[in-house]
């Protein structure tokens, strides 16, 4: 029996919020403060430089339009009230965003107090927050470390390597880190924005489905668990927005590292409660 050529894969869509349910806003974003948590970790300069900050500000008043009755962000749910006191700070104009100040990132994988004031939390979630009158953020993450735990360490160990037996495209970290970064240098922050939200740039993360489907052996699914964690994660995260929603809400606008994109539109379209929808149509093309 003859079987179809294998096709690409369809390009996902976004669906369209029924009256009923809750939108939740997707803003991709990348890590303004550098912490290398990422495999592709962007070389930004300094967000608090004036030109930056004017950025910053101009993405903010495009971002106001989304009106969202809570703004989410990638910090941990665990950490809210730690998170909530700085962004209250902010709030109450004790400290400004474009000042350096230390204080605890309130993360279990930052350490440098000194960077937290540049953090994309900070300088999008915190700055469109204060600007939209909020008492609070809602912070909804629950970091989890993959590819670090013991079943790979045997893996390694044992000199094992994954097999091929497909020859597919595969994604170099280190040339689309060299990519994104020559794009950020010669763009605006929301014109950056817009590249990290279209629909290419949301697969950035796929790569990591090539290496860890195939990383195991007999009975060790170092892998395969690996992403079970990452999948883990993400559901947790749409757990914690939806408990932040309350009766009568209309929108939540969730500020994520870009890689989650993908994978929380699949998650939160399969959540009948919530409709997934792209913070695209709120950045405008500059220049």
């Amino acid at each position: 029996m003859l079987r179809p050529k294998a096709t690409a894969r369809k390009t996902p869509t976004w669906p369209t919020p029924t009256p009923e349910q809750v939108e939740v806003v997707l803003l991709g974003t990348y890590h303004m403060d550098r912490p290398e948590l990422d495999e592709v970790s962007l070389d930004i300069g300094d967000v608090l430089e004036p030109s930056r900050q004017a950025e910053l500000a101009t993405l903010a008043t495009y971002l106001e339009a989304v009106d969202p009755d809570h703004v989410a962000v990638e910090r941990p749910a665990a950490r809210d009230d730690a998170v909530n006191e700085v962004y209250a700070r902010y709030r109450d104009d004790e400290v400004a965003f474009d000042e350096e100040h230390a204080f605890d990132p309130a993360h279990p994988e930052r350490d440098d107090e000194e960077l937290a004031c540049r953090s994309e939390v900070v300088q999008v979630g915190f700055r469109l927050a204060k600007r939209l009158g909020h008492e609070k953020v809602v912070p909804v993450d629950v970091p989890q470390s993959l590819g670090d735990d013991d079943a790979f360490d045997d893996l390694e160990s044992a000199g094992y390597e994954p097999t091929t037996k497909v020859d597919v495209p595969r994604i170099d970290p280190t040339a689309l880190q060299e990519a994104m970064d020559e794009r950020l240098a010669e763009s605006t922050l929301t014109e950056f924005h817009r590249y990290l939200n279209e629909e290419a740039a949301l697969h950035a993360n796929d790569g990591m489905f090539d290496r860890y489907v195939r990383y195991g052996d007999g009975e060790n699914y170092a892998g395969p668990d690996a992403l079970a964690k990452w999948y883990r994660r993400n559901l947790r995260m749409v757990h914690n927005v939806w408990k932040a929603i309350d009766d009568g809400d209309e929108r939540v606008l969730f500020i994520v590292g870009s890689g989650h994109v993908h994978v929380l539109r699949h998650l939160l379209a399969e959540t009948p409660q919530c409709c997934p929808t792209s913070a695209l149509p709120y950045l405008p093309r500059e220049g």
